[in-house]
C-alpha cells in the first residue's frame, strides 16, 4: 500500500509503503504528485518503509511507468527505513536518477526532514 502521510514541508511529498502494494496505489497518488509538479516544477520526496511485503509483476512495471514519469521532477529524494538493504538499492538507484537520494534510518527522521528542506 502507498499512503500519502502529512508533509512538513510545500514543496515536499511524503509517502508511506506499507503491506503489497498495488497498481491502484500508483494510480491513486499520482494526482497528488502531479499537483506538486505543477505548483513546484522540482519536488522533494519522503518515502517511509513500514511492514512492506512486495510487489506483484505488473506492479513492477506499474512502478516503472511512475518513476519514467516523475523521478525527472525530483530534486531530493529520503528513505526513512530500518532495512539495512536499503542503503545498497539507493546506492544504485544514484547511478539512474539525478535527484539526490538518501537512506535515513526511522529515528533519523527529523533529520531526513531537515535533508529535504536544505536548498
Amino acid at each position: 500500500m502507498l499512503r500519502l502521510i502529512e508533509s512538513r514541508n510545500d514543496d515536499v511529498i511524503a509517502v508511506e509503503i506499507s503491506e503489497k502494494v498495488t497498481r491502484k496505489d500508483y494510480q491513486e497518488i499520482e494526482g497528488a504528485f502531479q499537483n506538486l509538479v505543477d505548483r513546484h516544477g522540482k519536488i522533494k520526496v519522503l518515502l517511509t518503509l513500514g511492514n512492506y511485503s512486495g510487489f506483484s509483476m505488473d506492479v513492477f512495471l506499474a512502478k516503472l511507468d511512475f518513476i519514467k514519469k516523475f523521478y525527472r521532477y525530483c530534486d531530493r529524494i529520503a528513505f526513512v527505513s530500518d532495512r539495512k538493504w536499503l542503503t545498497h538499492i539507493v546506492d544504485i538507484e544514484k547511478h539512474f536518477i539525478k535527484a539526490d537520494v538518501k537512506h535515513f534510518d526511522p529515528a533519523q527522521q527529523d533529520e531526513a526532514w531537515s535533508w529535504l528542506s536544505e536548498k
